[in-house]
């Protein structure tokens, strides 16, 4: 009867949906290797991905036992595809961060980036992939979310999108310093929450305003917490791109089209919300 309520558990768990993000990456370069270190005739093979992504430049380990699919998608890298990459919600910061990343080979889909564009997500100018800086969005530019809270993150990205910019989420604030100071040129503006793990929301700041003073930084503060609110004004009084403010989600959109203004200019002043 146990191993009948354990096998139940077990297909329950395989039907549920594991969410993911999809990244789309250009197709640079295809290591691809086999060995046979043994009697049993089965190749030891080595298969990898040299691409560019949003993050800067990455290999991706295929791994997994389907040869069928592996040499179907090696026929794709002659053609001069892009690719879409599948990561579990949970592995977003370590793909971002990540310069070597394994995975699942029937994780990675190839499309053709000159005849599908992705409005709102991780895309890119076909005509500028041979420069490896740039890297060329279908919206308006980037909005780097820094939250440890994904419920939040997400209604945050949400509305982001809507507005035609594309979210990119980050939980740690070293991911997500790195992400900026790889291609701190494509971001419109950063928000972060008060409460986030590692060297805290206020040095996470900082450590923005000594790669770009401009770039517009929104601190959330979270609601009824004035003495919080009261505390980051007085410290970054100084820095006219840092609003302080609870972000309440319906005002949101209003914010940011408040503090990104047209032609890269920034806000001059913080925003009370």
């Amino acid at each position: 009867m146990i191993r009948y309520f354990i096998l139940v558990f077990v297909l329950i768990a395989m039907s549920l949906p594991c969410r993911a993000r999809d990244f789309m990456v250009e197709f640079v370069e295809e290591n691809y290797m086999e060995n046979q270190e043994d009697d049993s005739g089965t190749p030891m093979i080595y298969h990898s991905f040299q691409v560019r992504s949003h993050a800067g430049l990455k290999m991706l380990v295929l791994t997994g036992e389907h040869p069928e699919y592996r040499k179907w998608l090696r026929r794709y890298v002659a053609q001069d595809k892009g690719f879409i990459v599948k990561v579990p919600d949970n592995e977003n910061d370590l793909f971002i961060a990540s310069k070597v990343y394994e995975i699942d080979v029937t994780n990675v889909h190839p499309y053709n980036p000159t005849t599908w564009s992705m409005k709102g997500r991780h895309v890119f100018d076909a005509a500028d992939l041979s420069d490896t800086q740039a890297w060329i969005s279908a919206g308006q530019g980037h909005i780097l979310v820094l939250d440890k809270n994904n419920k939040r993150s997400e209604l945050i990205d949400t509305v982001v999108k809507r507005m035609g910019y594309i979210g990119m989420i980050a939980g740690d604030p070293k991911a997500a310093l790195g992400i900026f100071r790889n291609q701190p040129e494509k971001f419109k503006m950063i928000i972060v929450n008060y409460d986030i793990p590692g060297m805290g929301s206020e040095t996470f700041v900082d450590e923005l305003l000594k790669l770009d003073h401009k770039i517009p930084i929104l601190v959330e503060t979270g609601y009824n917490n004035e003495a919080l609110k009261r505390k980051y004004l007085s410290k970054f009084s100084g820095a006219g791109t840092v609003t302080v403010t609870p972000v309440a989600l319906n005002r949101l959109q209003q914010t940011i089209k408040t503090l990104i203004k047209p032609d890269k200019e920034t806000a001059a002043q913080p925003v009370n919300g």
